[in-house]
């Protein structure tokens, strides 16, 4: 007869076949004499058997069972030599491991004694107030180096070529701010002095910029309004059929605009101040590329609205918040008699000319060598001539910039009614000026190959907005159309903007007047050109679907909040959802189950890799993230989802079986003289019907190559929060109860002093030289040596219950002698069986 027993938690033979150890040792044991034990030596010998044992006994009636159970033993144990690794690192834990390795110690040292220390150090000598008053004012620093021979003709070219771009960009980008267009020349001539001073980049041109200006624009236009407050208009001053009102009560709002720009200017630059001396340069990392592509589209899809009607030659009421648009586009059409065709007609024809002679420009870079035609002046120059000798805003209606006063402002102390009231908006321009500054400065100093300071740029910036409020400017920025013209030109320093600022000046003292009679829908055509480049930002769709559609809704959500909520909002409305989608990526990371690849100790994806096997019993989990408060919930799910076991629904079930048991002890009781067992004998066994009382099936806990341990695998966790703790302890005791054990691997040592720190071992009741582990193979292998002792122990007591049952088996049947059997020969057997039983 043969009986065979499969032990509950126990795999197949095929299984056990699985080769765990490594076919190269780790490292060089000649090197590492004391890591590593030799498989031929009797010391030190480490086996790593297979995750369990599966014990087939074939007995005979003429068989001796306790040979039968040493050849078994024999065999086993020759078959679990096969899965040992000869040449494995005797250090498995992190504790081991520390041992053999000790870690660098660092003291810890508080904030204020370390404040301390450094003013220890510091010795106001001549050396230190001149490392300071450099990196304070770098011009103290590059200009002594400064080479006239060799730099000072490139720098006076470039800076002539910047200036050619700077005027009539400089009158455009000053009405595009709702300001007259001599401010834009102030702007232009005051901001590159005050930079080449402080700043660090020998490329930026600082100055007026178009995203600036139409968020200056949105920004005082928002505070000032269009009649006094303690001064309504008339009743019915608004509506077109009153005949009663006939002007506007006296208010010069275009001075309220003025000193509204100038107070918004200090705001910038005492905001950028303070966050360049607290050294926070780098909060322009959450603008992101997508976020500010996208900004800058929605904000010159403004810059577009806000010219439209100079374009038309008519006038239409301004707004603002939520879809502003729709009501200025509303009035435009609805004012589509008054559309003035002369305006019309040379606005077009600027913008055709200024196209044609800037693609000259492109098509013949090379032959160019860099420097520019010159679009715009030599357009402004031609409008102004037609103005003039056509007398176009008498003959037909055409409106002009007007009075451009000579000289340049005396300084003043900026107006303070519209302080509190611009203190909001004053934030995103800063920051926004300082993102574009710094960005368009960094890529020169990558591409010429010299170092900027982002902190001191941030300075730079703050002290320009400062400085230049008191001078009656608008907050400036780093141009970036002009800025590249500067690099391409040939510059070589600072210098090449006070080139600039000299040529403003004289264009501010003498030229300046010239200008008047120049019709404003031509600096409004050059704006307009000047957004292709902006507009261009639209190819970056399909190449951010392809690449990361995360980026492309960034891109298109920041755009569309700008358009339809105006900039300011759109700017907070887009900041928050490029880090909300931040956190979303990371509150539902990817999760999967790792394999090991025959004959390493390198463990993959099971989903990606074909060729990984996982270990039987042993489930090994990896989260792609850091474990905090907004995914801890999603780890959890996700470890109960990929092992295939849930303890808290097992211990539902457990309970479950509890009560029926208990359900069926009270019947017992009851029904006292009642068996309420079933049992049925096959081949001398006695198997007990898997149903409880009520006849439902009972759950099998512990069902054939159920697992014994999860291996989560820390390598990805940068950090853990006190919510990700707590949901790791949960993981920890919950799977304790149903009999699995969690062990950790590949942490850094920041998450296992977080670990020591929050008495984390202790309150899970493990020891961290047992569940800490260097890497995943070391936890894999620790795993499987405490597995097997565990299945020896279960061996050996099923082995004597296996023992008992065929002794009995054996004495029954010699009781009941077949017909003509030899008596004789089954006392003897009976005799052996009985005496084997004793012992």
């Amino acid at each position: 007869m043969t009986s065979s027993v499969s032990l509950e938690n126990l795999v197949s033979d095929n299984e056990i076949d699985q080769d765990l150890g490594l076919d190269q040792p780790l490292q060089d044991e000649t090197q590492f004499p004391h890591v590593y034990s030799n498989g031929n030596e009797e010391t030190d010998e480490v086996i790593t058997p297979a995750t369990n044992v599966h014990i087939s006994l074939e007995q005979d009636s003429n068989d001796d069972d306790a040979h039968t159970y040493d050849a078994d033993q024999e065999s086993q144990i020759e078959r679990l030599q096969t899965y040992r690794h000869a040449n494995m690192p005797l250090y498995t834990t992190e504790q081991e491991f520390q041992n053999q390795y000790k870690e660098n110690e660092f003291e810890y040292v508080p904030y204020g004694q370390r404040i301390k220390t450094k003013m220890k150090k510091c010795r106001c000598g001549p050396q230190c107030c001149k490392g300071c008053m450099v990196s304070t004012v770098p011009i103290l620093g590059w200009l002594p180096r400064y080479v006239i021979r060799t730099q000072l003709l490139a720098d006076i070219v470039s800076g002539i070529t910047v200036c050619v771009m700077n005027i009539p960009q400089g009158m455009a980008y000053g009405m595009l701010a709702s300001l007259p267009a001599v401010y834009g020349l102030y702007l232009g001539f005051f901001a590159p002095i005050v930079y080449a001073l402080t700043g660090t980049s020998r490329e930026l041109a600082m100055g007026t910029y178009s995203v600036i200006s139409i968020m200056v624009s949105s920004a005082i236009e928002g505070v000032v309004p269009q009649y006094p407050v303690d001064q309504p208009p008339p009743t019915g001053f608004f509506n077109n059929t009153n005949t009663t009102a006939t002007s506007m009560p006296e208010w010069d709002r275009q001075q309220e605009l003025i000193d509204a720009a100038i107070i918004l200017a200090l705001l910038v630059g005492i905001i950028q101040l303070a966050m360049g001396i607290l050294r926070l340069g780098w909060v322009t990392i959450y603008l992101s590329d997508p976020f500010i592509r996208g900004y800058t589209t929605g904000s010159g899809v403004h810059v577009f609205t806000s010219q439209v009607d100079e374009i038309l030659g008519v006038n239409v009421a301004s707004y603002d918040g939520a879809f502003k648009l729709y009501y200025v586009y509303r009035d435009l059409f609805a004012a589509a008699d008054d559309w003035n065709h002369v305006t019309i007609l040379l606005a077009m024809s600027c913008v055709v000319v200024l196209i044609l002679i800037k693609e000259v420009e492109t098509r013949y870079k090379k032959q160019l060598h860099g420097f520019p035609l010159g679009a715009e002046l030599v357009v402004v120059i031609l409008a102004t001539l037609s103005s003039y000798l056509l007398n176009l805003e008498e003959n037909h209606g055409v409106e002009i910039v007007g009075e451009i006063p000579a000289g340049i402002p005396a300084p003043s102390i900026p107006s303070t009614t519209y302080l509190t009231d611009l203190i909001g908006a004053a934030f995103p321009i800063a920051i926004v000026a300082y993102a574009i500054a710094v960005a368009m400065a960094s890529l020169f100093a990558q591409k010429k190959n010299y170092k900027i300071d982002s902190n001191q740029e941030l300075v730079a910036a703050g002290t320009t907005n400062f400085v230049c409020s008191f001078f009656s400017c608008y907050p400036a920025s780093g141009a970036m159309a002009r800025s590249l013209v500067q690099d391409s030109s040939g510059a070589t320093s600072q210098i090449a903007g006070l080139v600039n600022s000299a040529l403003m000046l004289v264009v501010l003292l003498w030229i300046g007047p010239l200008f008047e009679t120049l019709p404003t829908c031509v600096l409004s055509a050059i704006i307009m050109v000047a957004l292709r480049g902006i507009f261009r930002q639209l190819l970056d769709l399909p190449r951010l679907y392809k690449y990361d559609v995360t980026d492309f809704h960034v891109w298109w959500v920041s755009c569309v909040a700008v358009i339809l909520f105006d900039v300011d909002i759109g700017l907070l409305l887009g900041v928050g959802f490029a880090i909300f989608v931040h956190v979303w990526r990371t509150q539902e990371p990817y999760c999967t189950l790792l394999g090991r690849i025959p004959g390493t100790d390198i463990y993959k994806d099971i989903k990606w890799y074909s060729v990984v096997t996982e270990i039987p019993g042993i489930k090994i989990f990896r989260m792609h993230s850091s474990l905090y408060f907004a995914n801890t919930a999603h780890f959890k799910s996700k470890v109960y989802k990929l092992t295939g076991v849930n303890p808290r629904k097992i211990l539902q079930i457990k309970a479950r079986q509890q009560q029926l048991q208990d359900l069926e002890m009270r019947r017992e009781e009851k029904k006292k003289n009642k068996e309420m067992k079933k049992r049925v004998k096959e081949n001398g066994n006695v198997i007990e019907d898997e149903r409880t009382a009520d006849g439902t099936p009972k759950v099998n806990l512990s069902p054939e190559n159920s697992i014994h341990t999860i291996i989560l695998d820390c390598s990805s966790f940068n950090f853990i929060d006190s919510t990700g703790l707590n949901g790791l302890r949960q993981l920890f005791r919950e799977y304790d109860q149903v009999g699995i054990k969690i062990l950790l691997a590949h942490c850094i040592k920041r998450v296992r002093d977080f670990f020591s720190r929050c008495d984390f071992y202790e309150t899970v009741g493990c020891e961290a030289n047992r569940c800490l582990f260097v890497t995943v193979h070391g936890a894999v292998m620790s795993a499987i040596e405490d597995d097997t002792d565990e299945n020896n122990i279960t061996s050996a007591k099923v082995r004597t219950v296996i023992s008992n049952k065929n002794v009995t088996s054996t004495f029954m049947a010699k009781q009941s002698p077949a017909p003509g059997a030899n008596n004789h020969t089954d006392d003897h057997t009976d005799a052996n069986s009985i005496e084997s039983t004793k012992l």
